[in-house]
Parts: structure tokens; sequence; C-alpha cells
């Protein structure tokens, strides 16, 4: 068993590696660079250090693995960069890093199967030198036994050879399988595996920070899921396009506007899809969809979603703050989990008071589908447990610190934001999977 250490400042990935039977993983997950060394030094028996580039610290990553490689230089380190760099990764390859992985692509049953692989060739070189060395005692006895000998070096050998034959043979089945799965349509996939959808709807008063809150949980969730969507149902006020630097439709749909295709054509969900990261997607124009953006039937979003649920495991609906679109009811009807975003001032909770009065008492929505959440909480925002009174009929998944980062990953474009911000979303996240699966139970 291979003794395994996390510094990846992500606390998913140790966890998950935990459940693994070949894997040993030693201690939590380590979120800074220094922490590192200090680590390292207290147990130098450590096999595999996985490293990612975001970790904190003034400590450029090539000088970190150097300093690793004195203090453990049979420690193999695997490193998951943040975006493709040819000359980083020779840099890296050089100064002895194992393999390099890419951040939006990573997966965990990656990491694990090249921990494998090197847990079976360990074997076969154990057995190798286990069968050299009784080879080379049974050349040093007496000549009398010389016959019996040979045969069995002989048969020892042949055994290892079978051994090998059997190895490769279970690689190249999994590389036939791993390429059939490839060419297999998605909804057969999908359905052999049993994957679960959730679907997320994220409501709230405007302003309330409801397009950062689903692009950033959309983050939460890479290294845990393989499809994530978002969908931009705010029709009048969409910005999910713009804060990710994207165009608001896709190449097909524009151009289709170009030469005004679009009403002699039927639109499907596909052309509006646009692909953010290897495993998140985005539709922003969905309001192609519709006739007029007043008269969205029930029917049809729920036949949307159905359609959307079986290719992502993972859906995030970001919805308008107005409350005469009658759609988004239905959205909060289709939906595992509604999480309505406020913030922790007088105002946003008399707003968010009155959009909440609507839905239960104009729409009938069952208070239990509600979940609240305290969004650019700061030191002058109301005491939590006053707002937990306030808002004592709904559950409470908790608060977000404000961190002006926010503005940095509007004005950047960005899908990532820093260390800090992620574990408070991965802490949210696991509130949501827990609050679903208490639904789920009752």
């Amino acid at each position: 068993m291979k003794t395994v250490m996390t510094a990846v400042a992500n606390p998913i990935i140790n966890e998950k590696l935990k459940n693994e039977t070949n894997i040993q993983i030693i201690g939590n997950d380590i979120q800074y660079k220094e922490g590192v060394i200090e680590a390292l030094e207290k147990n130098k028996e450590i096999n595999y250090l996985i490293l990612s580039d975001i970790l904190i610290g003034k400590e450029l990553l090539i000088e970190l693995i150097k300093k690793i490689k004195i203090i453990n230089k049979n420690i193999k380190i695997l490193v998951i960069l943040t975006e493709e760099n040819k000359k980083e990764c020779d840099n890296l390859i050089s100064c002895g890093v194992e393999k390099i992985f890419y951040n939006n692509n990573v997966e965990i049953k990656e990491i694990v199967k090249v921990i494998n692989e090197e847990n079976e060739t360990d074997k076969l070189i154990e057995e190798i030198n286990s069968l050299k060395k009784i080879i080379i005692e049974n050349n040093n006895k007496n000549n009398l036994e010389k016959n019996k000998k040979t045969q069995n070096k002989i048969k020892k050998e042949n055994k290892l050879k079978n051994k090998l034959l059997i190895f490769n043979k279970i690689k190249i089945i999994n590389n036939i399988k791993n390429k059939i799965n490839k060419y297999l349509p998605k909804k057969l996939i999908n359905k052999n595996n049993n994957i679960k959808s959730e679907v997320i709807s994220v409501l709230g008063p405007a302003g309330v920070g409801k397009s950062i809150f689903t692009i950033n949980l959309a983050n939460s969730y890479v290294y845990s899921k393989n499809k994530i969507l978002i969908i931009d149902f705010d029709i009048l006020n969409n910005s999910l396009h713009t804060i990710l630097g994207l165009k608001k439709y896709s190449k097909i749909i524009r151009e289709k506007l170009k030469n005004n295709n679009l009403i002699n054509s039927k639109i499907n969900i596909k052309e509006l899809t646009i692909k953010i990261t290897n495993k998140i997607d985005l539709i922003s124009g969905i309001n192609l969809l519709f006739d007029s953006k007043y008269k969205i039937s029930s029917e049809k979003i729920y036949n949307i979603i159905n359609e959307l649920k079986e290719k992502y495991e993972i859906i995030i609906i970001d919805n308008s703050a107005e409350c005469f679109f009658d759609y988004t009811k239905n959205i909060i009807e289709n939906s595992n989990i509604n999480i309505f975003i406020t913030e922790a001032n007088l105002s946003e909770i008399k707003k968010s008071k009155n959009l909440l009065n609507i839905y239960i008492n104009k729409w009938n929505i069952n208070k239990n589908k509600i979940n609240i959440l305290f969004n650019k909480f700061n030191k002058n925002s109301i005491d939590i447990n006053i707002l937990k009174n306030i808002f004592n009929e709904f559950n409470i998944l908790g608060k977000l610190n404000f961190d002006d980062k926010y503005n940095l990953i509007i004005n950047k474009n960005g899908i990532t934001c820093d260390n800090k911000i992620m574990k408070e979303y991965i802490n949210i996240n696991k509130k949501i999977e827990e609050e679903n699966l208490t639904k789920i139970k009752n």
C-alpha cells in the first residue's frame, strides 16, 4: 500500500482518496507551501505527494519541488497546474515530477490510476527480484541437484512470464473498454451509470450577488462532478455571459441570427450550449426557446429540465429577481434545492420578505423548498442569530463573507477564485448535499 500526502488546497480530493482501498492518506490536505516542507520533515516515508500550483506561499513551485527532493529523494510527485504551460511542464519533469495534470481536466480516478499502476509494477518487480535471488541461490548448490534446479528455474520463469502476460492483457482490455465508452452515446452511458441529476435554483432580489454565487457554486463542484450546467434564466437582465467574458449566444445561434434563420429553423438545447471548461457548460440564450419571454409554459420548463438531466449531474439555474414571471414558480417546483440569497441589511431583508411572501402566499410554494443564504456578510451586517430568528420559517444554509476579490472575478472574466472563497463554497456545497439527502429520506 502506498502512502500519499495531498497539498492541493482542496479538502475534497483528500477525502475522496481516503475512500480508496490501496492508498493510505497521511494527514489532512495542506493549504500552503511552507506546510508541505514542515509535513515532509516530520514524515519522510511518504511515497507520493499530490501538489497544486494554487497553494499560498512566496516560494516558486519549481524551488519548492527541489527542496522536497532534498528531504525525500525517492518521493514521487504528481502536480496539478491551473493551466497548460509547456515550458513550465518541461522544467517540472526535469526536476523529477512523475505526472502533470491540469485543473479543469483532472479527475480522482486518473490520480488513483497512476498510483495503482505503480503498485502493480512494484509487485512485479518484487517478484522478479525474488526469482532472481532464488535462481542465484540455486546456482550455488551442489551439482547433484543441477537438473532439478534447472527445472525449477524454468517453471518459475514460465510462471512469471504468464503473470506478465495476464497483466498486459488486463491493460489492453481496459484500454479497449475506455475507447468503447468514449464512442457510446451519452444517454446510454448515463443510464448504465445511474446518474442522478440535481437541479439547484438560485433566487433572490436584484443585486444580492446571484450570478457570482451561481458561477462559484458551479466551480465548487468540479472535483466531485463530471458534467455541470449553468442556465441563465434571468431573461431581462442576464449577465452570466458578461461576467465570464463570453458572447451571449453560441457560434451556431450567432450564425442563424446573422442570416435571419431563427424563424424558419427549430432551435434545440445543444445549439444554445456554450462550453466554459471541460466540465462546465453555460446556456445564456434560453429565451430563444420560447415564443414570448412573458409566456413560458410550465410543461415546456418541465421538458427542458428533464432533457438536460439526462446529460448533466448538476444543473444550476440563475433566476430573475422579478416576481411577475410565473415561469420562476415552475423552476422552483422542478428543482431539488432552491437557494434564496439575501444581504444582511434592513433594506435587502425587506425586499426579500416581500419576494418570499409572493412565493409562499401567491404561488403556494412550500416553505420547506426554500433555503436562505446570507451573502456579502461583513462586520457591519446584522448578527447571524438575529437573521436566523427573522427567517426562522426557512432552512438556513449559512453565510458567505464579503471579499474584494469578487470584483476581480468579474473584471478578469474568470471562473476560478482563491482558496479562501472556495473553502466557503465547498462548505455551502456540503450543506446543500445534506439538505438534499434529508428531503430524499423524508
